[in-house]
């Protein structure tokens, strides 16, 4: 599905440069937010903004634990902001999302 490395996210045919998002500090973040791009799909909807969408996310990851945006559990995943997965989405090519209001 994906691969990474600490400021790259390979996803799909796409490498995803996270090199900019400076708070990012271990490959399990960066994991973590592949994850989270998938999982993310469940909150879009054409009525959500990117931003609701990624603090639905960060919601689900507080409530319920890391494990729920990863179809296995795994261990190795480390939390990350919800500023992290939007700029993830940001560097997505062909992904569109409704702007902010």
């Amino acid at each position: 599905m994906y691969s990474t490395e600490l400021k790259k996210l390979h996803f799909g045919t796409q490498v995803i440069d996270l090199t900019d998002v400076e708070q990012l500090i271990d490959l399990s973040q960066t994991k973590a937010i592949g994850q989270a791009l998938i999982y993310s799909r469940k909150y879009m909807d054409g009525k959500r903004n990117l931003r609701e969408v990624a603090e639905m996310v960060s919601a689900d990851m507080d409530k319920y634990g890391l494990d729920i945006i990863s179809e296995k559990i795994s261990g190795h995943l480390a939390r990350f902001r919800s500023i992290e997965l939007i700029c993830a989405f940001n560097r997505l090519r062909g992904f569109k999302a409704r702007q902010f209001k």
